[in-house]
């Protein structure tokens, strides 16, 4: 529920690449634990929490952002992926007292200041520091900001993907869908996978992986010359070998912004995209460990 005073001076920008899965029901969130990467119980405190959707074979199929509610759990998600997710979640629900479907009704953007408490339903999430996503019905953005619904901003989605890359967040759309496992995405490092919390579809490869040391490639940042941005899952080399696979990119003003699932042995080194343009290394704000 939000509201805003007359007063104040509303920042807003509609999120139209993002949608939302509404899981409806009391058993939302108990479904959600045998089949997310993170411990769903948690979300009983209010926060947002970010997990993984898994194949049985542990292949990442969407990255969600979650937050509970009384009537029981929205996920956040690229709009591109939401329908699937739904079919895919449907397949497990057998007797689960839960209701899944794509949140149609709501509208996904940004907002700042952020609404406070009042009359009109929306949702919210702390998708990152400083950044917050809201969904709402079409009618709450009008009576809050007087957002016209069809005039998205033209340069929301790269710079929306640019903050994400410089905050190393992964994001899987559908052409990255099934190709990665989480801790390839820094999922672990995120806070984005419970090792503790029990058996979910796709767990004992996530598990075995993370116990044996098996982890081999993982998301670094880089920075591209100007030009065209790469298409997802395009090659990165290094001495004529391919050793990572652009997983998101995004123009900025004096090139383009990437994160890529490469080697660890090539972590820190220049490379090179099937182009021919230089891939150079970027910090990330968390660290990444050498080895698996």
């Amino acid at each position: 529920m939000a509201t805003y005073e007359s007063t104040q001076t509303v920042h807003t920008a509609l999120l139209p690449f993002l949608g939302v899965l509404r899981l409806a029901g009391p058993d939302a969130a108990t479904f959600l634990q045998g089949q997310l990467t993170n411990d769903t119980r948690l979300l009983s405190d209010g926060r947002t929490q970010l997990a993984a959707c898994t194949t049985p074979q542990g292949r990442v199929i969407a990255l969600l952002c979650l937050h509970a509610s009384a009537d029981g759990v929205h996920a956040l998600l690229p709009a591109d992926l939401a329908e699937r997710v739904a079919a895919h979640l449907r397949k497990y629900v057998l007797r689960a007292k839960v209701a899944i479907e794509v949140a149609n009704d709501l509208q996904v953007g940004t907002m700042s200041p952020v609404p406070q408490a009042g009359e009109t339903s929306m949702v919210s999430f702390d998708y990152a520091a400083r950044r917050k996503v809201l969904a709402a019905p079409g009618t709450a953005w009008r009576s809050i900001a007087g957002l016209s619904l069809d005039r998205p901003s033209a340069r929301i989605e790269q710079e929306w993907c640019a903050a994400d890359i410089a905050g190393g967040l992964p994001q899987v759309h559908a052409a990255t869908a099934e190709a990665f496992i989480p801790q390839m995405l820094n999922l672990d490092l995120l806070d984005g996978i419970s090792f503790t919390k029990g058996c979910y579809t796709g767990q004992e490869i996530v598990t075995r992986t993370q116990h044996l040391g098996r982890i081999k490639r993982r998301t670094f940042r880089y920075r591209l010359p100007p030009g065209p941005e790469p298409a997802p899952l395009s090659g990165l080399f290094r001495d004529g070998t391919k050793v990572g696979e652009v997983l998101m990119s995004a123009q900025v003003a004096d090139g383009v912004e990437v994160l890529a699932v490469t080697a660890l042995e090539a972590r820190g080194r220049d490379l090179v995209l099937e182009d021919g343009r230089k891939a150079e290394p970027r910090p990330l704000p968390y660290a990444v460990p050498e080895s698996g």
